[in-house]
């Protein structure tokens, strides 16, 4: 057992001084003023954060950064068609297809290092590669996904593993071959290798998820036979307008309903991006609980649309997640949370605060918990507070620097932190970054 003495802990109402907070292996013990003769380590100038929670990524994306910012080029070297989601999909495919396991998890450990390094404890992997090049299996039938799980360990981030479930190219859309690495034969499959993986998991350290990709990518009867799992599942839902117009045109209904008559929305549900939703789509996930993680910065990156953040709000939990990773920065991802609402709503401070011992912190609480506890129940993972019997998946931040001067700190963590001013990083106590300035 070890204690963290900073200069304010983070509780459920607020930023408080005083605190000690005890490392029990790797669960958080005491939270309490330091004990008679103990000598806790000194976090001088920081104060200790829940860590954030990755509730959406695709690993192998990060090799797409600086990449794609810039229009393709037509035959005659002038810019070409107009750039949008799908062309910024192919190009994705593209690198889909050069990727081998040792790439695969050579970059995957860039972008899990690159999340520790930010703040980010724990990652929701949404794994969709899954065979080689030209479809067949792999020896191992599990290579790219226990390389995924390499890749977090070697970072020493904590994995939940969604494993994609992907049948199609699309609803009357020719197979696209760019898609052979993504695609299973059966509902069957995807269960199968889920529990295998869920057994490798227990002995290494992570846990598995579904990720039924989408109603393109999953017609609604491997829906239904999905449904049957029992652990979480994620789904990208409502990104962009041609996705729920080709839904309508399958199914005459919009992809929520869909997921929801197939019996997969539950508290246990995470609909990813949710930039196109309905007013009766948000009724349903309110009705029957689950999450949306929002990706702000990718959203904004892909053109994608904004987070209807002020709609859902009250209604359904929303946590984050960095996706393409054009950027791995949770300070960016919550602020931008807030400022979509705003954007949409033409009006400022949009989110209703949660309670806390200054109700001008509220919003800034608020925020923070989406950015941890919130996306830690999105993936079943009992982090994102620092109470008793939580994991101790913490962050301390650096609050001597310029931006914090003179200012509120609690509201100035949110809107004006970021990667720089995390200190230190312990996931399942272990220290996985430390300042070296006690």
């Amino acid at each position: 057992m070890s204690w963290l003495l900073p200069d304010a802990v983070l509780t459920a109402t607020g930023l408080q001084a005083g605190l000690a907070v005890e490392l029990d292996g790797d669960l958080v013990g005491r939270v309490c003023p330091c004990p008679p003769g103990v000598e806790p380590e000194r976090l001088r100038g920081k104060v200790l954060l829940p860590g954030f929670v990755n509730a959406h990524s695709h690993a192998f994306q990060r090799a797409l950064r600086g990449v794609v910012q810039h229009a393709a080029l037509g035959s005659d070297g002038g810019q070409g068609p107009k750039d949008s989601f799908w062309t910024w999909r192919e190009a994705m495919y593209a690198l889909a297809e050069t990727l081998d396991p040792d790439a695969m998890e050579r970059i995957a450990t860039l972008a899990f290092r690159e999340m520790v390094s930010a703040g980010f404890t724990t990652v929701g992997e949404f794994h969709y590669l899954h065979h080689q090049p030209d479809g067949s299996p792999y020896a191992a039938a599990d290579e790219l996904s226990l390389r995924i799980a390499s890749a977090a360990r070697t970072a020493g981030i904590r994995l939940v593993l969604l494993y994609v479930a992907y049948a199609r190219s699309g609803f009357g859309v020719a197979p696209n071959p760019r898609q052979r690495r993504f695609i299973h034969r059966s509902p069957d499959d995807v269960l199968a290798a889920i529990g295998r993986l869920g057994d490798v998991g227990v002995k290494q350290g992570f846990t598995v998820g579904l990720a039924a990709h989408s109603v393109r990518a999953c017609p609604e009867a491997w829906l239904r036979e999905l449904s049957a799992f029992s652990g979480v599942i994620h789904a990208h839902v409502d990104e962009q307008p041609a996705e729920v117009a080709a839904c309508l045109a399958e199914h005459g209904r919009r992809p929520v309903q869909v997921f929801a008559d197939a019996g997969m929305v539950s508290e246990r549900f995470s609909a990813v991006h949710l930039t196109h939703p309905d007013d009766a789509e948000i009724d349903t996930l309110s009705r029957l609980g689950g999450y949306v993680v929002g990706c702000p910065t990718t959203e904004l990156d892909l053109g994608d649309g904004f987070l209807p953040a002020g709609r859902l709000d009250g209604r359904v939990g929303i946590c984050i997640g960095s996706d393409s990773h054009a950027a791995i920065d949770p300070f960016a991802e919550l602020r931008a949370v807030e400022w979509h609402a705003r954007a949409l709503a033409g009006q400022r401070n949009v989110l209703r605060p949660v309670p806390a011992d200054d109700p001008r912190d509220g919003l800034a609480l608020r925020l923070l918990e989406t950015g941890s506890l919130w996306g830690a129940r999105s993936l079943g993972v009992n982090a994102g507070r620092i109470e008793t019997g939580r994991l101790a998946d913490l962050i301390a931040v650096d609050v001597t620097g310029l931006e914090f001067a003179e200012a509120r700190l609690l509201p100035t963590l949110v809107f004006n932190g970021g990667p720089a001013a995390v200190a230190d990083v312990w996931v399942g106590g272990r220290r996985l970054k430390s300042s070296g300035r006690r």
